[in-house]
């Protein structure tokens, strides 16, 4: 027999995959356990119990989905952003709502807020999906909140035809000349001579004009069928006649454009005309010959333009092609990108003008780039992060875009290359450091996007590959938590609340769970001073119907020490030796100067068995009948709410003996050692061994003093693995520094 005493001084490496649990040979088994359940991997090392969650408010609609997100100004003003079914409300970072409550419409329906974008300058939110036109949330006051279409002075165009709202008959639907085409109303000029109809797949160019209900067309492609459905075909490309301007400049003039034959339409009155080297924006409809316009770009001369010198350019973004998706802020651009019909294009705004997408040849120009498909496969465009250069992360892979050396992206110097096959799904990635965290298309891996100069481009491994288990289900949303601990906080499709300590510098990449009586939906974080607050939306089960209610987690809560009434100047006590933190989820903390037994404000716990702390001592569980609780005694601070249970299941020891590894040798744990930090309660296999009661001389029960000791428990028995579970059943501080076992291996 021998014997040892094993050492595991930290908990950096989280919780470890049952399918790695043999791999006793990588350099994270000693710091990792088997199970890590409601704690916190800290970055040097301690599991400590996370913090429970304050009761906010109740969404605006229990029935449907909504969705938090952050609205910052700086880190002494941010506001936590409802957004449901058409509405948007607004909460303080105090934990309050703004009052009435405060609530503004939107666009966005339940089916569309899951797929929100969003971008954010110094004073104004923008809003993407690829149905509605981008929106832009500005703020004024905190009760003064603004939603609605951005005020782009000018939209990405293309030469891209028209949609019209006119059903088509084609005489034949098969492939060959001579097929005649009838509109249901007038919709044809001469000029579409020479111009192409298309349909789903189908295409048929223009051959003849007979009169503005019919043309003579060539069938290319054939047509799903002879009955064409109205507002969805497309007559392509632009009027096949000469242009001519009346004038050439100067920018802002207003000039006359006339063709030849009959080409313009009531509906081209905001588009634009590529002439001459010019751009002119039609202002006004004359006839079907003549328009009206504003030089935007000084033509080089008046001389008639021929057909297909000339372009007639529309709007890249509309109801038939769709909006953009994905946006952000890139070196003072608006950049956009991922509509139904251009899913693979990017667009950016004018230099330091984000409202301004006049695409032009000259560096501050706007532009417009389309990308090549990754693997052979044309994918659309999901996000836009803006790092080191601007990552595009599509379906199929990832793609980087950059200027030329040392400058930024222009109209005519731009650098598009692939960088990895992995895809990603439609979650919105996050930046911790100079890395871009995004969920692999499956949503069951997180992968960390990083440029590598050994390489000269990006790599993206997967922070998962120790902890797959963990995310097995697929990520739904996550933010970053960056004080105390850089903590990414994830929401699984099945409402499972995740959480990875992530440091590169310190090496820690730390999986743990978290459950609560509940399922995560969305959770956002917004800073409030030096420190940053972590907001849910959980549904849970209350009182037999389903609730959907806004929560943050709750770092602080003190309780009161001793019996001696506070001072009503200065209650409540702000000196207490330590900040215990929310202990409950879903809670609510209530003081009297009094001292009460009966505590009100439960209603959205109805029905619930909660859990109380009446100034700092257990009170055991109660039932909420009408929103309140009975003590049975008086009480000056409450924490009431739902239990949650912290639990480290430890990985079972190995070493190496004089006759190989311990592994499958029977184990006898003779002696237990805890290194706790500010810790009451604590059970070792089901055994408490520190206390979460104190006793006082009269009685009366006071809060438990936390501990900060090495606990020693005995642990006799044999066993094949010296499996030991660390866990908590009452509602107070928890941090485990490290362990140590002394083990009697037997070899057998």
């Amino acid at each position: 027999m021998a014997k040892v005493r094993i050492l595991q001084s930290n908990f950096s490496s989280g919780e470890l995959s049952p399918k790695a649990s043999s791999r006793v040979d990588i350099a994270r088994y000693p710091n990792a356990a088997k199970r890590m359940v409601n704690v916190i991997s800290r970055t040097l090392g301690s599991a400590d119990k996370r913090a429970g969650t304050q009761y906010i408010a109740t969404t605006k609609n229990s029935a449907k989905k909504s969705i938090l997100v952050p609205y910052v100004i700086n880190r002494d003003t941010a506001y936590m952003l409802e957004f449901g079914d058409l509405y948007m409300r607004v909460f303080k970072q105090d934990g309050t709502q703004v009052a009435g409550p405060y609530e503004i419409v939107t666009p966005y329906t339940e089916a569309y807020i899951a797929d929100l974008d969003h971008s954010q300058d110094e004073d104004a939110m923008f809003m993407f999906h690829g149905s509605v036109y981008p929106n832009r949330v500005r703020y004024f006051a905190e009760n003064k909140w603004d939603c609605s279409p951005a005020p782009f002075t000018t939209t990405p165009f293309a030469e891209q035809g028209a949609y019209y709202a006119v059903a088509l008959t084609l005489s034949a639907n098969t492939v060959g000349t001579g097929r005649t085409m009838t509109a249901a109303s007038a919709v044809f000029l001469t000029s579409d001579v020479g111009r192409a109809i298309t349909w789903n797949a189908g295409i048929a160019a223009i051959t003849g004009f007979t009169d503005t209900t019919h043309v003579t067309v060539e069938v290319k492609v054939i047509f799903d069928s002879t009955a064409i459905t109205s507002g969805l075909w497309n007559l392509d490309s632009s009027p096949q006649t000469s242009c001519a301007a009346s004038s050439k400049d100067p920018v802002g003039a207003s000039i006359t454009l006339t063709l030849t034959t009959d080409g313009w339409r009531a509906s081209d009155v905001g588009k634009f005309v590529r002439l001459n080297s010019g751009l002119v924006k039609i202002t006004a409809y004359s006839t079907a010959l003549a328009v009206s316009g504003t030089i935007i770009k000084e033509l080089t001369s008046t001389v008639a333009a021929p057909a297909l010198a000339w372009t007639l350019e529309s709007s890249a973004w509309g109801t038939a092609n769709g909006y953009p998706r994905a946006g952000t802020l890139h070196e003072q651009r608006l950049v956009t990108a991922g509509t139904t019909k251009n899913p693979q294009t990017v667009w950016g705004s004018k230099s330091g003008e984000v409202l301004d997408y006049t695409i032009g040849i000259n560096d501050d120009d706007a532009f417009a780039f389309t990308l090549a498909g990754n693997n052979n496969q044309a994918n659309m465009i999901n996000y836009l992060v803006s790092a080191l250069n601007l990552m595009v992360l599509t379906y199929g892979g990832e793609f980087s875009m950059r200027g030329g050396v040392e400058k930024p992206i222009t109209p005519t110097n731009v650098q598009v290359k692939p960088q990895s096959p992995h895809g990603s799904k439609t979650v919105r990635p996050i930046q911790v450091g100079k890395e871009t965290l995004f969920p692999q298309r499956a949503g069951r891996k997180l992968r960390a996007m990083s440029y590598d100069f050994t390489q000269d481009g990006y790599k993206s491994p997967d922070i998962t590959t120790l902890a797959a288990h963990i995310t097995e289900t697929g990520v739904a949303c996550m933010a970053l938590q960056q004080e105390p601990d850089p903590i990414i906080w994830m929401a699984m499709t099945n409402g499972k609340l995740v959480s990875v300590t992530f440091d590169r510098e310190l090496d820690v990449i730390a999986w743990n769970n978290h459950e609560t009586d509940g399922a995560v939906e969305s959770i956002a974080v917004i800073p409030s001073g030096d420190s940053e607050q972590v907001w849910m939306i959980v549904r849970r089960s209350v009182n037999g119907s389903i609730v959907r209610l806004v929560e943050r987690m709750q770092s602080s809560w003190y309780p009161i020490y001793g019996t001696a009434s506070p001072d009503p100047n200065t209650f409540p006590l702000g000196d207490e030796p330590f900040n215990w933190g929310f202990q409950l989820d879903c809670a609510i903390s209530q003081d009297d100067a009094v001292g009460k037994a009966v505590w009100t404000g439960l209603g959205h716990l109805e029905g619930k068995t909660v859990r109380c702390l009446a100034d700092g001592v257990d009170m055991g569980t109660f039932t909420v009948t009408s929103g309140q609780i009975t003590l049975p005694r008086t009480a000056k601070r409450t924490l009431i709410g739902l239990m949650y249970f912290p639990s480290i299941g430890l990985l079972p020891p190995v070493v190496q003996t004089q006759e190989g590894s311990s592994i499958g040798s029977a184990l006898s744990v003779n002696a237990f050692y805890v290194q706790v930090y500010n810790t009451a309660s604590l059970t070792i296999n089901g055994d408490e061994v520190l206390p979460g009661r104190t006793v006082g001389p009269t009685q009366l029960d006071f809060p438990p003093a936390l501990q900060s000791e090495l606990v020693t428990a005995s642990m006799i028995g044999w066993d094949d693995g010296g499996s030991v579970t660390l866990s908590q059943a009452a509602p107070f501080p928890f941090s485990v520094l490290g362990i140590v076992r002394s083990v009697t291996i037997n070899g057998g």
